[in-house]
């Protein structure tokens, strides 16, 4: 993989390109205003998920610069593609939306592992909180 600045790309998408800082963090630096939008909706989700929910997010460490840059804790363990894991995942789409947030783009480039084996969405960038009427 490339490096720029000394950090590696590890992950690039349409609008934020992801470096490893390599101190089990991620940066995710926005290449647009829809980056710096979508840096700005994981922090929004993350401070307000339940404890629940929060523990299958990428734990965010901080942010600034207007959104334009998000550092997170780096997940290792790739998703696997077993029936069991596609499961879990269904039932966890599911407490999701029980819970208001509305998880969307999950695929497996955006999915990890905690090490006690608990999903972990690295990429949340998409999910929307429903307003409650």
């Amino acid at each position: 993989m490339k490096k720029i600045n000394k950090m590696k790309v590890i992950g690039v998408g349409k609008w934020r390109v992801a470096y490893d800082l390599g101190n089990r963090r991620v940066i995710k630096v926005a290449k647009s205003k829809n980056g710096r939008s979508s840096n700005k909706q994981e922090v929004i989700v993350y401070k307000s998920a339940p404890s629940r929910i929060k523990k299958h997010l990428g734990t965010i460490t901080t942010y600034g610069y207007g959104y334009h840059i998000l550092v997170m804790k780096k997940y290792k363990r790739m998703f696997p593609r077993s029936k069991k894991y596609k499961r879990k995942l269904i039932a966890l789409r599911r407490k999701f939306m029980r819970n208001g947030i509305i998880p969307h783009d999950l695929n497996s480039n955006n999915i990890r592992l905690k090490n006690d084996g608990r999903i972990v969405f690295i990429d949340y960038g998409n999910f929307q909180k429903h307003r409650k009427k």
